[in-house]
């Protein structure tokens, strides 16, 4: 896309131009009028032009996100700078990754008096990995011009999608302004739990009498209670499925994109509250294993192996995986399992082995619903097809609750939420097991 290129009213005053010339045979005054009239559309459209800069004056760059964040909408935004383009009009297309999903394709603007454009487009991001831009092809013209330039603009660049940070950073400044994740959630804790003080807060219906602190009921003239928290310094274990069953698709991500976002962002809370935090991944063997640490080096090393990992499809083998971090981790942990539940007899292998583990560990076996086939459940019956489609959802969704059932009987805590609420669940579901000194 490079070069001059006529406006619309140009071609149309060309036009008019050659109906004039065509019609001077009828008539000698018609030529003349046609002369005078292409004559002086000639002048306005060479000047035009040269009021237009040519295309060797233009800088271009990029702000994007660093990282870009897995399934998140966030913005781009283009600056072209050229000086001699002050006050003109420019339209940009930036060659952007398909997989992104611009939004717009293209932009209009108008150079500022310092020859600056800046547009801004949005993206969203399905798939983590790397992606390039390519080019950024720029139309110039003047208001009410009859010329418009072209010029394409060398952009190359290589950005990458990571695990969704953006969602880190807004809980990140959510427990920095003290705010908590599970609103009224109160603190307990089982006998002989070990706890810590926490600070007071004002009596609420169903708490335990004896927390509260007569000292502070009588200084502000109304009920308050001790809050008590689970000591720090536990272990946090998360292991990750990438087998066959977490490469479908659940809303606008796979399962396993959905898992690798609330992975990360556990593992920056479990840090946050002092615990140490490992992962491991596996499918049908263990593709990857970081023991557990604290500190900033080790989100960074959990975070760029979730960049990293892909499904395989294959069969998850449990036996084998449990095994392995039963050996490789000694001390009590949590060890939260991101799967996906089927049926008992799907689930055979899935059940037997956490419930093993959930001998000497604290397990969470964490699984997403499909939202299309929660939909398919809940949808009004309103044909034969439908009652089919009900009986088939109804059948799959009563199937997991079953295996639920099964773990639940055993000792192994389940979390199964729509995937695209999988995050904050599971977050949820950390610090309630925290607050309950269960870790």
């Amino acid at each position: 896309m490079r070069g001059l290129a006529p406006q619309p009213k140009l071609i149309w005053a060309v036009a008019i131009g050659a109906g004039l010339i065509a019609l001077a045979v009828v008539s000698p005054l018609l030529g003349l009028v046609a002369i005078v009239y292409n004559a002086g559309l000639v002048v306005i459209a060479s000047r035009d032009l040269a009021l237009l800069p040519d295309g060797s004056g233009y800088a271009v760059r990029r702000v994007v996100p660093e990282p870009f964040s897995l399934g998140e909408l966030e913005e781009v935004t283009v600056v072209v700078q050229n000086r001699a383009a002050a006050g003109l009009l420019g339209k940009i297309a930036d060659h952007a990754p398909d997989m992104l999903r611009p939004s717009p394709r293209e932009l209009v603007g108008r150079f500022d008096r310092d020859g600056v454009l800046k547009l801004t487009y949005r993206t969203y991001s399905p798939k983590r990995g790397a992606f390039r831009f390519g080019a950024v092809d720029l139309q110039v013209s003047r208001p009410d011009g009859w010329w418009r330039r072209q010029v394409r603009l060398p952009g190359s660049e290589q950005v990458a999608v990571f695990p969704n940070v953006v969602a880190i950073r807004r809980i990140q400044l959510s427990l920095r302004r003290g705010l908590r994740a599970m609103a009224g959630m109160r603190r307990a804790r089982p006998p002989g739990a070990s706890t810590a003080f926490a600070g007071l807060r004002d009596y609420v219906r169903g708490d335990d009498v004896r927390r509260v602190s007569w000292t502070a009921t009588a200084r502000r003239d109304r009920p308050v209670v001790v809050e008590v928290e689970a000591e720090r310094g536990q272990q946090v274990i998360i292991a990750l499925d990438c087998g066959r069953l977490m490469t479908a698709p659940a809303g606008d991500l796979d399962k396993l994109d959905h898992a690798v976002n609330a992975a990360l962002m556990l593992a920056w809370v479990a840090q946050a509250y002092g615990d140490r935090v490992g992962v491991m991944t596996f499918d049908d063997r263990v593709t990857g294993f970081i023991k557990p640490e604290r500190g900033a080096a080790q989100l960074r090393r959990i975070t760029e192996a979730l960049y990293a990992i892909q499904p395989e499809y294959v069969e998850p083998d449990f036996g084998h995986a449990m095994t392995h971090l039963a050996l490789r981790v000694g001390r009590r942990s949590m060890v939260v399992v991101l799967t996906d539940v089927q049926d008992p007899e799907v689930s055979r292998e899935l059940v037997a082995h956490t419930l093993r583990l959930a001998a000497r560990h604290l397990v969470l076996v964490v699984a997403m619903s499909d939202p299309a086939v929660l939909g398919a459940r809940d949808s009004p019956i309103d044909s034969t097809n439908r009652a089919y489609e009900w009986a088939a959802a109804e059948e799959f969704v009563s199937s997991r609750r079953e295996s639920f059932e099964m773990l639940r009987r055993g000792g192994v805590l389940g979390l199964d939420v729509v995937a695209g609420t999988l995050s904050p669940a599971l977050v949820e579901r950390y610090l309630e097991l925290k607050e309950r000194a269960l870790l």
